[in-house]
């Protein structure tokens, strides 16, 4: 039996890089004394994966990690214990129990859903200006930074919609992106193409992943913890 958490990265963890954020996640698991399951070996591990790895300096709204645990847990028991220990930037906002033939969370992940919040200031007014002409365009190419070094691409596939709204402290912009066959894009990336764009520093302004999608087979995306599976 495995169990679909969805957890929050709260804002005071943003700057945490994803194996810090592993290594702490199984402490919490352990002082929980949920009966987890470990890999075999001489080194015995919790096998505990996540779905997508948040980008540090994001912050995480509906995050998701799958842990396998022993048949009877229930999810408001996997809830609770782990919540009990664990800081309060770091909480599991919901579990679903899913059987061992479920997909692994990686390969559903189908793109995700993130907010931009943009701090009032000049720079940040040009970016607003600039923001429906950005979204017209059919191209931008913009420097990719990957595991096999930087590279030219076109990131305009990679975002599905967007929108903006002036607020009371500066500006929200809410994006859909979808994963593509070379990858996903980073929300930082896009914003930085914005910016660029408008020819303006980049303001002050924090990223929010507000949900990871998955999309089922002639169905439109949803998320992930939303999957349905018989």
């Amino acid at each position: 039996m495995r169990m679909m958490a969805v957890f929050q990265k709260g804002e005071t963890l943003r700057y945490i890089g994803h194996l810090d954020l592993m290594r702490t996640v199984q402490r919490c698991l352990r002082r929980s004394n949920l009966p987890v399951k470990y890999s075999n070996g001489f080194n015995p591990h919790i096998r505990l994966s996540f779905a997508a790895p948040l980008s540090v300096g994001v912050v995480g709204q509906r995050e998701l990690m799958e842990v396998p645990v022993e048949d009877g847990v229930t999810e408001q028991e996997f809830v609770e214990a782990f919540n009990k220990v664990s800081p309060e930037c770091l909480k599991i906002v919901k579990a679903r129990s899913i059987s061992d033939d479920f997909p692994t969370l990686m390969s559903l992940v189908a793109g995700s859903r993130y907010t931009i919040r943009v701090f009032g200031s000049p720079e940040a007014d040009a970016a607003a200006d600039a923001f429906e002409r950005f979204m017209a365009l059919d191209s931008y190419v913009a420097t990719r930074r990957t595991k096999s070094g930087e590279n030219p691409c076109d990131i305009r596939p990679f975002i599905k919609e967007g929108s903006i709204q002036k607020t009371d402290e500066g500006y929200e912009i809410k994006l859909e992106s979808i994963t593509l066959d070379n990858g996903a894009l980073k929300p930082s990336l896009w914003f930085e193409s914005l910016c660029a764009f408008a020819y303006c520093e980049k303001p002050q302004h924090i990223i929010y992943r507000d949900a990871i999608l998955a999309q089922p087979k002639d169905g439109p995306l949803m998320p992930m913890e939303e999957y349905p599976h018989v």
